[in-house]
C-alpha cells in the first residue's frame, strides 16, 4: 500500500475557491447511508451517497445519457457484490453542492436502476475519491451536517488515524479479535458507502455464524455469513461486540463510522475520530429472520429472503410476500430503516399484514 502526501500547491488548486470555506451542507442520513444533493453541469440538484469507498465519482447511466455527458469509452469494474460492473468513462462532469462547484476530469456512468428497491429513493451517483480529495470531508451524525474545509488551514480535533491509499481508496489499521483467539491486526477499506459495521475474513473464525444475503450494493448479491467479535479497536477505541463478514471487502462501515465525528483528511493521510453520543450503542442483529425491500412503487415492502430457523420462516413467510403494515401502521409511514431497527428487540412480538389480507405475529428471538 502507498501512503499518499499531496504538496501544497496542489491542495490549493484541488480546493478551489479556499475563501468560501469552511462550508456546511446538510445530508440525509437514512438507512445507514449518507445522501447529498448535488447538481450535474447545472441541472436540477438530486440525491447523490457519499462514498469513501468508491475510486471516483460516479453518475447513473441513464441519467448520464438524459443530460448529454461527454463519454469516452468505459471498463469494468466491482462493487459490493460478486461479478464486474460496466462503467461508461465521462469527461469532465461538473459537480455542484450549496455554495461549492467543481470538476472532475473523469467519472464513471454506471447503472443504479437496481438500487431503488434498497435504498428506497432515485440515486444519481456517487461523490468518491476525488470530492474526499479536493477538501477536508466532516461528518457530523448528530447534527447531519458536512463541512468542507481548506486542507491547508484546516485544524483536525478528535483522535487522528493515519490513513494508506490503494487504488484511491482509504484504509486504516483495525484490531479484531474473535472468541478465544487471539486479536488479529488488518487493514481495512474505510467505506462511507458501506451499512456494515466491520467486514474481515477474521470473522471467518467465530465459532457462532448466521447465513445473510450479501452484497446488495453495485455488483450481483449472494449468500454469505455474519458473527460478532468480541471487539475491534481503531487507534485508542475499542468497538464492543461488533458484527461483520467473512469474504468479502475487508472493511469498516457506517455502522461503526456513525458512531464518530469523523472528518476525513486525505491531503495529510489522516482521518480524525471523536466519540459521540451513539458510540456505545449496541451492535444491533435482526430477530425476525427477514430481508425486507422496497417494492417498485416504495408503497409496500418486500420480503426479499427468509432465514430457515427464524420467527419469520416458522410463520410461513415467503420471499415475494409483501408487507402492507407494521402493528397496524400503514407502511408508506416509515423507513425501512425503522422496521429493521423494530425487527431487532429479542422477545417482542411485531404483527405484520401481509398483501392478500393475512396477518402474522412474529415473537421475536435473539439470533446472534
Amino acid at each position: 500500500m502507498k501512503r499518499i502526501l499531496f504538496p501544497a500547491a496542489l491542495i490549493a488548486g484541488m480546493a478551489g475557491d479556499a475563501s468560501a470555506l469552511p462550508l456546511a451542507v446538510p445530508f440525509d442520513f437514512q438507512d445507514n447511508q449518507v445522501f447529498l444533493q448535488a447538481g450535474i453541469d447545472g441541472s436540477t440538484p438530486r440525491w447523490f451517497i457519499l462514498d469513501s469507498g468508491a475510486s471516483a465519482c460516479v453518475v447513473d447511466k441513464a441519467l448520464a445519457r438524459k443530460l448529454h455527458l461527454r463519454t469516452s469509452g468505459s471498463r469494468r469494474g466491482t462493487g459490493a457484490g460478486k461479478g464486474a460492473v460496466e462503467m461508461g468513462l465521462l469527461d469532465d462532469v461538473s459537480y455542484s453542492l450549496p455554495g461549492a462547484r467543481f470538476t472532475i476530469p473523469k467519472s464513471y456512468a454506471i447503472d443504479f436502476s437496481g438500487q431503488k428497491s434498497v435504498i428506497g429513493r432515485e440515486v444519481a451517483g456517487i461523490l468518491g475519491y476525488d470530492f474526499f480529495a479536493r477538501y477536508i470531508v466532516s461528518l457530523d451524525f448528530e447534527t447531519h451536517i458536512m463541512t468542507l474545509s481548506d486542507p491547508e488551514s484546516f485544524q483536525g480535533t478528535g483522535e487522528p488515524v493515519a490513513l494508506t491509499f490503494e487504488k484511491k481508496t482509504p484504509r486504516i489499521a483495525v484490531r479484531i479479535k474473535i472468541g478465544d483467539g487471539d486479536a488479529v491486526e488488518r487493514t481495512l477499506l474505510v467505506d462511507s458507502g458501506s451499512q456494515d459495521a466491520v467486514d474481515d475474513d477474521a470473522f471467518a473464525a467465530s465459532p457462532v455464524k448466521l447465513d445473510v444475503v450479501g452484497g446488495v450494493g453495485l455488483g450481483q448479491e449472494f449468500h454469505t455469513t455474519i458473527a460478532r467479535a468480541q471487539w475491534a479497536e481503531i487507534g485508542r477505541f475499542r468497538l464492543a461486540a461488533p458484527l461483520g463478514s467473512p469474504g468479502g471487502v475487508p472493511l469498516i462501515g457506517l455502522e461503526t463510522l456513525r458512531r464518530f465525528d469523523v472528518a476525513f483528511d486525505y491531503a495529510h493521510a489522516r482521518l480524525f475520530l471523536t466519540p459521540n453520543r451513539e458510540f456505545a450503542e449496541p451492535f444491533a442483529m435482526d430477530a425476525s429472520g427477514l430481508d425486507l425491500r422496497w417494492t417498485k412503487d416504495l408503497k409496500n415492502f418486500a420480503v426479499h429472503d427468509v432465514a430457515r430457523d427464524t420467527p419469520a420462516f416458522d410463520a410461513g413467510i415467503k420471499a415475494g410476500d409483501e408487507i402492507e403494515s407494521v402493528n397496524s401502521q400503514q407502511v408508506h409511514l416509515f423507513r425501512i430503516a425503522q422496521i429493521q431497527q423494530l425487527l431487532t428487540r429479542d422477545g417482542s412480538e411485531v404483527t405484520l399484514g401481509l398483501k392478500g389480507g393475512r396477518n402474522v405475529t412474529l415473537k421475536l428471538r435473539k439470533r446472534l
